[in-house]
């Protein structure tokens, strides 16, 4: 080579670079690719470390973020350096705070990092939220393996929060008189077992006989000792209202509620007698009773009828569920009262009625129609038809 070319060379190697740098400095640099959180840039740096290269790019980097290779390492032509940030994520499990710094960018790498990524937990945030380099605060409720006994069957399902919430998972629908146990808000743990017992309330309606009472009379006309039955007691009927409580389906206990009257009770009346003295002095006393007059609720051996309609009585109110009902006249029909029903005499108007067999007479006030059974003419009260004929149903009668 020629000194002049020679010269030259020389001379234009030590010619100083546009950027102040001169050619021989220009020309010693190396390519490197910077991965910042994932995004890729390359750049020519001067020869060096991590440390240096980053500098010169501008890229700070703290004690939480992760740099690779380290930042000692000598950088080389081709070289990749990553550096990926730390994030300060605050997560809430189960109601326990845990801090951690992390370089992951979403919420999904940070589950995995805690192994929590259980796809039953229940996470407060979406699990592909990104994580700013300003962190993340977020909360969750891990999932937890329960047994539920509903009626002494069990399954186990797989729950997050309370107990209410395993009944859910489970597909149980509890009300208000259930039995839970543990209560509904207790906060769900594995292996926790939870019953359930299942109470019904069922309305029940009975009806009950109600036993009439006996009420004795004295009567003078009767020897002492002797006793005449003039009214014959009925029983009557109530309807009681039940309330049964089943527990899974067994009943456990039960109490009557309430309880009215369907029909009430006929009192037995009972003439007992008081007579000691001789028998004229009872003919003596009949015969004061027979003139001071007979009442409609008293019954007479005297003065029968003598003539008038002949025919077969017939009686009601015993025990035929007609007590209590409305009678022709508008009034309510009560088998102690004498009355009578009839299917052509004046409502309102009294009559005389004999037992033709025992000359037995009574008087009735007609407030009702029938009987409508061929052959009787009248329909007489429980309490009239036993002043003329105690116990019997069907009896041939005179009245006027």
């Amino acid at each position: 080579m020629s000194k002049v070319v020679a010269s030259a060379i020389a001379g234009a190697l030590s010619l100083t670079s546009a950027g102040g740098l001169t050619m021989v400095q220009a020309l010693d640099r190396d390519t490197v690719t910077f991965s910042v959180d994932g995004v890729s840039q390359q750049a020519k740096v001067k020869p060096g470390t991590v440390k240096q290269a980053l500098a010169q790019q501008g890229i700070t980097v703290g004690p939480h973020d992760d740099v690779q290779p380290s930042l000692d390492s000598e950088i080389h032509d081709g070289q990749v350096i990553t550096v990926n940030y730390g994030r300060r994520v605050v997560v809430t499990i189960d109601g326990k705070k845990v801090v951690r710094w992390t370089t992951a960018k979403n919420v999904s790498e940070v589950l995995e990092q805690l192994n929590q990524s259980d796809p039953d937990n229940l996470v407060s945030v979406s699990r592909s939220l990104d994580i700013s380099r300003a962190g993340l605060s977020f909360s969750m409720q891990t999932a937890k393996h329960v047994t539920v006994t509903v009626a002494g069957k069990t399954q186990t399902v797989t729950a997050v929060g309370t107990v209410a919430d395993a009944f859910k998972a489970a597909k149980v629908d509890v009300d208000s008189n259930d039995i839970v146990n543990p209560g509904f808000g207790t906060p769900l743990a594995d292996g926790m077992k939870i019953s359930l017992t299942m109470v019904d309330q069922k309305t029940q309606k009975r009806r009950v006989s109600v036993p009439f009472a006996t009420k004795k009379v004295k009567d003078s006309a009767l020897a002492k000792g002797e006793t005449e039955i003039t009214v014959k007691g009925v029983n009557g009927i109530n309807e009681e209202t039940w309330t049964a409580v089943f527990k899974d389906g067994k009943k456990v206990s039960e109490k009557k509620v309430s309880s009215k009257v369907v029909k009430a009770p006929v009192a037995q009346v009972v003439k007992v007698g008081t007579r000691t003295s001789d028998p004229s002095s009872s003919t003596s006393s009949s015969s004061r009773r027979s003139s001071s007059g007979s009442s409609a609720s008293q019954a007479s051996s005297s003065n029968p009828v003598t003539s008038g309609t002949t025919c077969v009585a017939s009686t009601y109110g015993e025990g035929d569920g007609t007590a209590g009902g409305p009678t022709a006249s508008g009034e309510t029909f009560n088998p102690s009262a004498f009355t009578a029903a009839s299917r052509t005499l004046p409502l309102g108007s009294t009559i005389r009625v004999t037992n033709v067999n025992n000359g037995r007479t009574v008087t009735v006030r007609i407030n009702d129609r029938g009987p409508y059974v061929g052959g009787r003419c009248l329909d007489l009260s429980t309490a009239a038809m036993n002043a003329i004929a105690p116990g019997e149903g069907l009896v041939t009668v005179r009245y006027s």
